[in-house]
């Protein structure tokens, strides 16, 4: 094997296994906290995964907070919670 080819073949090597750790780390950071879909001073949806519960209702209770409201749960529908801001 040349020494061109085997700089090649390690600077493959190294591209693979950075692809790698980069895709790990990009799904790693994406599974479990959950997000605010939608909402205004009515409302929230939370979006959230593995049925934590409580991780989605501190989402919705800190977005209606930005209206001086109050969240309460109505529903879940999949892995989206709905919310009602209402004043407390």
């Amino acid at each position: 094997m040349s020494p061109l080819s085997r700089r090649c073949t390690r600077a493959a090597s190294a591209a693979r296994l950075f692809c790698l750790i980069l895709a790990g780390a990009a799904t790693a950071g994406c599974t479990t906290k959950p997000f605010l879909s939608s909402g205004d001073a009515n409302s929230a949806a939370v979006g959230f995964a593995g049925g934590n519960l409580a991780a989605a209702t501190a989402v919705a209770e800190d977005h209606c907070a930005r209206y001086e409201r109050v969240a309460r749960f109505l529903e879940t529908q999949e892995d989206v919670a709905y919310f009602e801001c209402h004043r407390p």
